[in-house]
């Protein structure tokens, strides 16, 4: 044992002299000090501009709760009560728009996943939901292979670059500064020696590691109290990609070869599992999945919608009645009613059409399960956003709450809009709670 802590010892004195090696690791802590700096940048943005849309709406709903206690003899006064009472809208207007966020997770300025593919809040009214929140599109697998430079991609493509310079002259140095019969003069075997200057360099590695994510948790202002499991989830998948990367090159470091052959067979492991193996991710995937037309569907949509009202009124009241019978007060005139009758109807057949989407997706996720070890890359940046919540499913949840969300304000309006009753100042309130979402 006294013999590998002095190989280790004269291993880290002869890797702290290489200015080359400080340099290394400067850079590589440099850059991931600049992804962590990213990502909250990104974060810190995106909040605010939550904060300032929950500020307004906040605001703008208390003049309607100001409103309905004003004054109606007043003709000024008049007309901001029935904006404020007025469930179908007043004039041009529609009575309300709501801002649905989706707040960003502790850990999301770590691994911004999607989150500056989609938007992070939508401003809705009780009108149809396709128009109002578009048709976004589906995310590529080749996304993964770029991402955002945040810590997680200084994790997955950075450091695997570190090991490679760590590791790639671990046995050709010895043998080509003639030190390797110096280092068979020892009593301990070879292998051990070679793996005890492995583990010295993989320290390193965990180390700058480590510190960096603790770094990470500090600025960003993540409690490593209490996200504590999360710290732990994000070291044990960083550990073990680095992990990964050491076998990579404890195999070519096996060939025996020049530092040289090394270098370069390290540099093409890189280049395969870092670009090459997600490019044939996404092939496969195309090619085993057929990729639904989003400009069609968006544009059976428009044309849908065009076909609703350029409907009688007769007609779309028929297709709606049928369907919500709850609503039936026999009229068949009130433009208001009409009005959203036929965006139901549209929210009906885009829902039908998304779901093509949808079942796509499903498969296409299935499929990128089965085949992800392919793109060792690809995979744990996936994971990352996983733990940050901040990959496809949770922006998936999000529509799917925001869905939900609609359906209750619909809950709450069409009752009276079908029933011609106005508020009453409890309906406000209650509508005031769908303010602080």
């Amino acid at each position: 044992m006294k013999h590998i802590f002095r190989i280790i010892q004269f291993e880290w004195k002869s890797l702290w002299r290489s200015n080359v090696v400080k340099l290394l690791l400067f850079i590589v802590f440099g850059t991931g000090i600049y992804g962590i700096y990213f990502g909250k940048f990104e974060i810190d943005r995106q909040n605010a501009r939550i904060a300032q849309v929950q500020d307004f709406e906040e605001k703008e709903f208390q003049k309607l709760l100001e409103w309905v206690q004003l004054d109606t003899t007043i003709a000024e006064n008049k007309q901001k009560y029935l904006e404020a009472v007025s469930p179908a809208g007043f004039g041009f207007n529609r009575h309300f728009t709501y801002y649905f966020t989706n707040p960003a997770s502790p850990l999301a300025g770590l691994s911004l996943g999607q989150r500056d593919l989609y938007p992070s809040y939508f401003g809705i009214s009780v009108a149809d939901l396709v128009r109002q929140t578009n048709v976004s599109e589906l995310a590529n697998p080749m996304k993964l292979l770029s991402g955002n430079f945040d810590l997680s991609y200084v994790i997955v493509f950075i450091f695997p670059l570190l090991i490679v310079a760590l590791f790639y002259n671990l046995y050709a140095s010895e043998k080509e500064e003639g030190t390797l019969s110096l280092l068979r003069a020892q009593p301990v075997s070879l292998s051990v020696a070679f793996v005890s200057k492995g583990v010295l360099r993989f320290i390193i590695v965990a180390v700058l590691l480590l510190v960096l994510l603790i770094l990470a948790f500090l600025i960003q202002g993540i409690s490593l109290s209490e996200h504590a499991l999360l710290f732990s989830k994000w070291l044990v998948l960083s550990l073990s990609y680095c992990i990964f990367w050491t076998i990579v090159m404890a195999a070519l470091i096996g060939f025996k070869q020049s530092s040289t052959i090394t270098a370069m067979l390290g540099l093409s492991s890189w280049v395969l599992f870092t670009i090459v193996s997600p490019a044939l991710l996404n092939l496969l995937i195309l090619t085993n999945t057929s990729v639904p037309n989003r400009a069609e569907a968006t544009h059976l949509i428009r044309e849908y919608n065009g076909d609703i009202w350029a409907s009688s009124y007769d007609f779309v009241f028929d297709k709606f009645y049928k369907e919500h019978p709850e609503y039936d007060f026999r009229d068949t005139t009130d433009f208001n009613k009409w009005y959203y009758a036929g965006f139901t109807l549209l929210d009906q057949r885009a829902d039908s059409l998304l779901n093509e989407f949808e079942t796509y997706s499903s498969k296409r996720n299935e499929l990128i399960g089965r085949w992800e070890w392919i793109a060792p890359s690809a995979m744990v940046h996936e994971m990352f956003s996983t733990i940050a919540e901040t990959d496809r499913e949770s922006y998936l949840q999000f529509q799917r709450d925001l869905k939900h969300f609609h359906d209750e304000l619909k809950g709450i309006y069409y009752p009276k809009i079908y029933s011609s009753t106005l508020f009453e100042p409890e309906d406000l309130l209650l509508l005031q709670s769908k303010v602080t979402f």
